[in-house]
């Protein structure tokens, strides 16, 4: 053996995708799933394990269609169910706390570093941004200020309204959530 290599663990690597949305991680990941789970290293083989996945997680395939790993790709498409069926069936896995502690958390860091700084402290948010021009989304988990857990997922496109105005009222919403319908 000439060299050897030991990756860190693969929740690491998730963990940067998501706190960060770094999206070159995550285009290499969806060709190492394909290397590694699938037919070949390329972004088709990794979509063919992703929508192997998808299936097994009963995300109905006509609620989305991928063709890159990072979602930067305007050809992609998802409905918030499928997303909110996907969150759910990830929080049921042994693996589930794993993943939804990589994603940013409200008002502490990541991407909602600086989002939610004011909630009830009974309440959390654990979500992960979307962001091109012309679409935001937000979709994770929240625990209310009675402690009921949800699933949730709140994408906009096609707007024609500051970029601050959109996220104000992704907010407004996950904020009613959260304080149980109450603001």
């Amino acid at each position: 053996m000439l060299a050897s290599y030991q990756s860190k663990p693969l929740i690491d690597d998730v963990r940067v995708i998501n706190k960060v949305s770094q999206n070159l991680h995550a285009e290499i990941l969806l060709r190492l799933l394909g290397r590694e789970k699938g037919t070949a290293g390329t972004v088709e083989g990794g979509l063919e394990v992703l929508r192997g996945f998808l299936n097994q997680a009963s995300v109905p395939n006509d609620q989305y269609l991928f063709y890159d790993g990072s979602g930067l790709s305007r050809q992609n498409l998802v409905t918030p169910h499928a997303v909110v069926q996907l969150l759910r069936y990830a929080a049921g896995q042994p693996w589930g706390a794993s993943f939804r502690e990589t994603l940013p958390v409200a008002g502490i860091d990541g991407s909602l570093a600086d989002r939610f700084a004011n909630l009830d402290p009974r309440t959390h948010i654990y979500a992960k941004t979307g962001s091109l021009g012309g679409v935001k989304a937000l979709s994770g988990y929240a625990t209310t200020a009675r402690g009921q857990r949800v699933a949730f997922s709140i994408l906009s496109n096609n707007f024609n309204l500051p970029n601050k105005r959109i996220l104000e009222s992704i907010d407004g919403i996950v904020e009613a959530i959260v304080n149980d319908g109450k603001k």
